[in-house]
């Protein structure tokens, strides 16, 4: 009973929410994350090493200063848009969002093939959701349970809103994801996720060593479809979607070479793209933890 009311109480809260003009949700959200780094020193602290150790070592205090205080403000006003984005009005949504890359988008459209997707936890990426459908493009992912739980109820039920989309649970991931690549379904995964040393292979990001899921490049070894890096950024007063071209896969023969190379093309296509735009990337996160290494796929 407790559940079912606070639960309505979210929906509630996620319906006005949402239906707030956009300008105004981002002054508000915007002031939340401007009140969020001056109050919150660790993890200002922390994006201010991960900035001058890993982004821009000769970067001044005053302009590492100036990017986590946006890095803040992004945080927060992404929350917002992730409410405002499950209200918007499709039929209204083409001026929100820019494409770049537009004839990497109609090939996919036109194509009766699959395409893995491949984006990061960076941008506004929740808003890939009404885009697809916007785009009639249709995909499947992997759905990892969230605390607590009715806030893991209420995004499974919004990202699975749309007739386009479909998620798997994570430990049915390998079994979804080869059946939709047989049914030519596309396949959307978050590259960046941190995993446990044995089910990882390490690559180099921002001159540092992290481990990346091995299984996502391993599975774009073996699906023979194409794999086209999306992302999705917020401009001044709209979206950006960018889709990157294909990478081009090239097998040796040596499986865990193969791997090796193809995880750190990912990853390299993610720096890149963070470089651009780095004010949308989580910093504040510690994606550079100390972490035991793999020793199948270490030399």
């Amino acid at each position: 009973m407790i559940n079912e009311i606070t639960y309505s109480l979210l929906k509630t809260f996620a319906f006005l929410t949402g239906h707030l003009p956009h300008k105004f949700g981002l002054k508000l959200f915007g002031l939340m994350g401007y009140i969020w780094f001056f109050l919150d020193k660790k993890r200002k602290r922390k994006a201010f090493k991960n900035i001058t150790t890993k982004l821009n070592k000769n970067i001044s205090k005053k302009d590492a200063d100036k990017l986590i205080r946006k890095n803040f403000v992004h945080f927060c006003q992404s929350m917002f848009e992730v409410l405002w984005g499950i209200c918007m009005n499709l039929e209204e949504s083409d001026k929100w969002f820019e494409v770049a890359g537009q004839d990497i988008l109609e090939k996919i459209k036109q194509s009766k093939k699959a395409t893995f997707f491949i984006t990061s936890h960076f941008g506004v990426w929740e808003l890939f959701v009404p885009f697809l459908e916007k785009e009639k493009i249709n995909w499947h992912s992997v759905y990892q349970p969230i605390k607590p739980e009715i806030f893991d109820r209420f995004m499974k039920e919004k990202r699975l809103r749309f007739k386009t989309s479909n998620l798997f649970p994570i430990n049915k991931a390998l079994q979804g994801i080869n059946n939709a690549f047989k049914n030519n379904g596309n396949v959307a995964l978050i590259i960046d996720k941190r995993v446990p040393a044995e089910k990882g292979v390490v690559v180099n990001f921002f001159g540092s060593r992290i481990i990346v899921n091995k299984n996502i490049a391993r599975l774009a070894l073996q699906a023979g479809v194409p794999v086209v890096p999306i992302f999705l950024v917020r401009e001044k007063n709209h979206f950006k979607v960018i889709f990157c071209p294909e990478v081009k896969i090239n097998k040796t023969g040596d499986n865990i070479k193969d791997i090796e190379t193809l995880a750190q093309q990912f990853m390299t296509i993610v720096e890149d793209m963070i470089r651009e735009y780095p004010e949308q990337y989580p910093w504040y996160y510690n994606r550079w933890k100390p972490r035991p290494y793999s020793r199948l796929l270490i030399k």
